[in-house]
Parts: C-alpha cells; structure tokens; sequence
C-alpha cells in the first residue's frame, strides 16, 4: 500500500529522462533527476552517490547497504522491474 501511495507522489513529479524501477521492495530512480531533487527528498528518497541514483525503501531514514556496489549487483540478486507511471492509479 504504501509503494502505491509513494508510485502516485512520484507522478506528480516531471519523470523526463528518468528510469524508475522496483528491484526486490525498493524503488530506484535513475537518469536526470537533478531538477527533481528536493522534491525527491521531500518525498522522502535518498541518494546514493555510488549508484548515483535515489532511493526509496519505506524507511524514515537511509539503510547503509555498501555491500552491493552499483545497480546491476542488486539487480542480479533481487526481483527487478521497470515501471511506467502511466496510467497508474
């Protein structure tokens, strides 16, 4: 329910250029997120410098996780999907 609620904020947001995907129960947010950043932050993501992409994983505070280097490592140990936003409701 509440990576629902956390899917319908993101869509307020202007996503152009930006990947969004699911990979296990967080969502990750890659691409041109600069002009977004604050309003990321505000919905409560955090950014990893050495992924160089926001996160978002249900908690009120950053979970530091520095086993798994970058993306493609989550990515082949967890369930991954990208979403399109549209039509999401």
């Amino acid at each position: 329910m509440e990576l629902n609620n956390k899917l319908n904020e993101l869509k307020n947001l202007d996503l152009s250029n930006i990947k969004i995907e699911l990979i296990g129960s967080w969502l990750w947010l890659t691409g041109n997120t600069f002009n977004i950043k604050d309003q990321l932050k505000n919905l409560g993501f955090f950014y990893s410098a050495n992924k160089k992409a926001w996160f978002y994983n249900g908690s009120n505070h950053k979970l530091n996780r520095a086993f798994y280097k970058d993306l493609n490592q989550i990515k082949n140990r967890y369930i991954s999907q990208e979403l399109n936003l549209k039509g999401v409701d």
